[in-house]
């Protein structure tokens, strides 16, 4: 579904991302784990067109949709080719990026309004339904200030979902939550990957990627050190550089 060759990302003379090669299945739930400032966050954000990658392409179900080299694009495709080939994606981010003045209702139904321009009564219907998906059906009145962080990252959630994606990125969902939050908004994530929702989620949490995770790939330095299985990455890595960071966290 998705299909990363060698991408790199630069900031002025600071390369983030050194020639990142990665891909996802359909259905598969794949977590990117490492130490602060590897590059899993603008990994994610290049996917999601939120930064424009250095050099690299990006195949979404087998359509190339960005080719660049040397911060040039070579390949230029349509809007038209785009728009079919790219599926649906939803972002989830660290912080909770809701609109205050508006309810939980409001927010979670207005992408589908302006976007999509689905009609009120049905964007209505199916956010009342993700409220209950996400176990917030007593709060669709409620405004965002009034919520806990937890409850607040599990309305960013059901508004990703509003627009019905076919891929979820979760950057650090939980890395702004209280610790006795993050199991609410982890059971969440775990509902809709037993569901068999695409899912990138960079984390800390490695309980969350031992247990869903069908794949554990672990960054430093703008690089993809290893990748295997839960079971395969957690117990026997590999690489000393592997080795030496699951020691100081498990």
């Amino acid at each position: 579904m998705i299909r990363l060759e060698g991408i790199y990302k630069r900031f002025g003379s600071l390369e983030v991302l050194k020639g990142i090669n990665l891909s996802v299945e359909k259905g598969e739930v794949v977590c990117i784990i490492g130490p602060s400032g590897s590059g899993k966050s603008t990994l994610l954000r290049s996917l999601n067109h939120l930064e424009k990658i250095t050099g690299g392409r990006i195949f979404i179900n087998n359509e190339l949709i960005c080719d660049r080299k040397d911060d040039k694009s070579i390949f230029k495709p349509s809007q038209y080719r785009i728009s079919k080939a790219c599926p649906k994606i939803g972002m989830v981010f660290q912080r909770f990026n809701l609109f205050p003045h508006m309810t939980v209702l409001e927010n979670i139904m207005l992408a589908p309004k302006v976007v999509k321009k689905t009609p009120q009564n049905s964007a209505r219907e199916y956010a009342i339904h993700l409220l209950d998906k996400v176990g917030l059906n007593d709060k669709w009145d409620v405004y965002p200030p009034k919520l806990s962080g937890g409850q607040q990252q599990r309305v960013a959630i059901a508004r990703a979902l509003a627009m019905r994606p076919e891929i979820m990125l979760f950057d650090e969902p939980t890395s702004a939550l209280d610790p006795e939050l993050v199991a609410e908004v982890l059971e969440v994530m775990s509902s809709l990957a037993l569901e068999g929702m695409t899912m990138l989620v960079v984390t800390h949490e490695m309980g969350f990627a031992k247990e869903v995770a069908d794949r554990v790939v672990f960054m430093d330095n703008g690089e993809v050190i290893e990748e295997n299985t839960p079971e395969s990455l957690f117990a026997n890595p590999v690489k000393v550089r592997t080795k030496a960071f699951l020691s100081k966290i498990i």
